[in-house]
């Protein structure tokens, strides 16, 4: 584990408030997390890497002179490009090849990068987001952890926190993957209602607050969100938001899981050149990219967790979990005894990657606002098409989301001389509404036509307690999409879309 010293220079007042003495994190802790033990022989083996020049013929590893490789070159784009995107996507810039060897120097050795290791992954690639995380958000003590992507992440957390009839917040439309892996753990979702601008504040209190342990069993201590392109709605929620949710949180000693893979792709930022010039990409980036709840996390209570997906590719399956020692020690363990470390070929590629050899820090910060461009410009194109072919029939509507991958369509299915109010609900608070069968009937001719978008009630998660209002299966009119494809996917498919609406309501 990494320990990242907080860097701010002064607290403002709004996070003075926030602190208070340590928290017990241990009552967080699954029935499972409280009686597994540590990996007796990654114990031994973390011993032994404390005293250098240690003779080891306790682990079964094959030696390195064994290994069938000795070498690993990656070409990469050259960082030094004015726009290191476009230029890669056009192939008229220049070319960088980073390497690793097994007995040559670099960054991570391919000796230490295919040998066993601990689950939290190798130091090396450790320190290096450390690094990013302390230049980006400044998160006060807290350590890193590797993991094989968010998904693999996620659901460990869940089984470190949830126990059979536990109860997690969530915000009522999510990625339902990871909601499901949840399900078999016993665990049940409590859903947050949401806006244009993502969870509803006032709607968490308002759970908390009328929670009724004896009828409902134990109030909920894990809210699980998305904060940076909700997945599916593309909402992002606000500075003023994230304070508020964190303030409940902390009343109501609530665990963060700060699910944020979309975290770095932010559009319309502003970045400043200036700032650029004088201290860097990094610098210039964390000052607009949004204030992650890790950084406002003086309680420790949040579990934040980052994906190379999405920014890199989704195939490398490698990301980092940051929260506090103590949760670290427990996601350690328990992936000592599952999954063990990731992959080596991925830890070695981001070692050199982010090390002095390769892009390093700031290099792969420019990578990343260069993405957010090339984002941005097909984001801004999916609008316009979606302006011309789609939205002036009446039909449709849609808002701009801020980052991320996804447009949040909404369907007017006001004006379908079908819609009806008047259903009767097949169970108390049930839908009122045939919301559900017209959406189910228009998925399936954009799907005869050839055009595929995620329908809402993919992502709904049903209020089991009847307290939310209106039932959400009146309020799947939705579908996502996404910008992220080619400009000719991005016209053909919206044309699609326009004309199979247009059918569809006249």
């Amino acid at each position: 584990m990494v320990f990242l010293p907080s860097t701010t220079p002064a607290t403002s007042a709004a996070d003075a408030g926030l602190k208070r003495n340590r928290l017990d994190y241990s009552r967080h802790l699954s029935a499972e997390a409280r009686v597994r033990l540590p990996n007796p022989i990654k114990s031994i083996w973390k011993a032994a890497q404390v005293k250098a020049g240690t003779i080891n013929m306790g682990n079964g590893d094959p030696h390195h002179t064994l290994y069938p490789i000795c070498e690993m070159n990656f070409v990469v784009p050259s960082i030094d490009e004015h726009d290191p995107v476009q230029s890669w996507r056009s192939s008229t810039g220049e070319q960088n090849v980073i390497a690793s060897y097994k007995d040559d120097p670099c960054t991570l050795s391919l000796r230490t990068a295919f040998a066993y290791g601990a689950g939290a992954g190798l130091k090396e690639v450790r320190d290096a987001l450390a690094n990013l995380n302390d230049r980006i958000h400044s998160p006060p003590n807290h350590t890193v952890s590797l993991s094989l992507g968010n998904a693999d992440a996620l659901t460990k957390c869940f089984r470190l926190l949830g126990d059979p009839g536990d109860s997690f917040l969530c915000e009522e439309f999510t990625f339902s993957a990871m909601t499901n892996a949840a399900l078999p753990l016993g665990i049940e979702w409590v859903p947050i209602r949401m806006d244009n601008n993502g969870l509803i504040p006032s709607d968490l209190e308002r759970i908390l607050s009328n929670w009724d342990e004896a009828t409902q069993g134990k109030r909920p201590h894990v809210l699980y969100t998305i904060p940076c392109s909700q997945n599916p709605t593309g909402s992002t929620l606000s500075l003023e938001r994230r304070q508020q949710i964190y303030q409940i949180a902390h009343e109501w000693d609530i665990i963060i899981l700060e699910d944020d893979p979309y975290f770095f792709l932010q559009y319309d930022l502003g970045v400043s050149q200036s700032t650029i010039k004088q201290y860097g990409y990094t610098r210039a980036m964390a000052d607009v990219l949004p204030r992650s709840f890790l950084s406002m996390d003086y309680d420790g209570r949040v579990m934040r967790l980052d994906s190379f997906s999405k920014i890199v590719a989704p195939g490398m399956r490698l990301g980092w979990v940051t929260s506090n020692s103590f949760f670290a020690e427990k996601l350690d363990m328990l992936t000592d005894s599952s999954s063990q470390h990731p992959h080596g070929m991925g830890q070695a590629f981001i070692a050199e990657l982010l090390g002095s050899d390769g892009w390093g820090v700031d290099g792969f910060m420019k990578w990343v606002s260069s993405l957010c461009n090339e984002y941005q410009r097909r984001r801004d194109l999916f609008m316009d098409v979606f302006r011309q072919k789609v939205a002036i029939s009446g039909f449709a509507s849609a808002e701009v989301p801020q980052s991320g991958m996804f447009v949040w369509i909404k369907i007017n299915l006001e004006h379908h001389a079908r819609f009806s109010t008047s259903q009767t609900p097949t169970v108390t608070g049930g839908p009122t509404t045939n919301t559900t069968d017209l959406m189910d009937e228009l998925f399936r001719k954009l799907l005869d036509c050839g055009l595929v978008m995620m329908p809402a009630s993919t992502f709904a998660i049903v209020d089991g307690t009847g307290t939310t209002g209106s039932h959400i299966n009146d309020r799947v009119n939705f579908f996502r999409a996404t910008f992220v494809g080619t400009d000719e996917t991005i016209r053909d498919g919206l044309a699609i879309f326009g004309r199979t609406l247009e059918e569809f309501f006249i």
